[in-house]
Formats: C-alpha cells, structure tokens, sequence
C-alpha cells in the first residue's frame, strides 16, 4: 500500500471490494492537505481556472483620484465584462495635467480599444463609463 497524499483519506483495494479508511495525514498538515482535497473537490482539477471557466478581469487603475470612485468604476467595469468570455484587461490612466483619462481596453481574439475619457464632459462617473464601455465591446445589442 502507498503513502497517501495529503489530505486524501487512504483507499484500500482488495480482491472483493474497495474501502475508503481514515485520512492519515499527520495533524500538522492537515489543514493545507484538506483545503487542496476541497479544491479539487469543487473544481474536479487543480488548475485554477476551471472553477471560473474562461472569464477573467483584471482592472488596473492610476492616478484618477479618489479611491471610492475607483472601487466603483472597477465593480461596473467588472459586471460589465462579467459574462464576456475570455481575459479582459482594462487600464485607465488618470493625468495629473487635465481631467481626461485614457481608457484601454484588451480582450480575446487581439481585441483592442482605447477611449479618452473627459471629466468636464462627465465621462468620469461610473454609469457613464458602464454605457460606453457596453458601445465598444464585441456583440453588443443595437
């Protein structure tokens, strides 16, 4: 009979039957070796990303200010592109000489789109931001 991995109870295989005993894993590293059993357990993998399928957002955010508008610009950003398939990563960069931020948006298939976002225009607020992110992405309804 093997060692067994950690967190995994030990199976036990005779002529018969197949029995599933105690996890003998020492105490010590219990707690990493069932977290990694859970993992896979809900996932049917270890790689990382079938739990999420193939969505991912990543949001990056400089110098645009207040921090409680980022945090709402990057939620809106991120229920946007919620159900978009593919990696979509958004950059917006603030400049400390106007009030206009450059908006890059990268996703799937070499999609690829920038927008200068005026702020005495109000292209700042977050609602604002959701209706032309939705104007430039791929599929989008008419």
């Amino acid at each position: 009979m093997g060692r067994p991995q950690l967190g995994f109870p030990r199976l036990r295989v005779s002529a018969t039957s197949i029995a599933i005993g105690p996890d003998h894993t020492p105490p010590q590293v219990a707690p990493a070796g069932r977290i990694l059993a859970w993992w896979y357990g809900v996932c049917g993998s270890w790689e990382h990303s079938d739990i999420f399928g193939s969505m991912a957002v990543s949001v990056e955010m400089q110098h645009t200010g207040d921090s409680g508008l980022q945090a709402e610009v990057r939620a809106i950003i991120e229920h946007v592109l919620a159900d978009k398939p593919g990696i979509w990563r958004v950059s917006i960069l603030g400049s400390q000489a106007n009030d206009r931020w450059e908006m890059k948006i990268v996703g799937p298939h070499a999609f690829e789109r920038s927008y200068t976002l005026e702020g005495s225009a109000g292209e700042h607020r977050p609602e604002v931001i959701r209706v032309i992110l939705s104007k430039m992405l791929p599929g989008r309804k008419a």
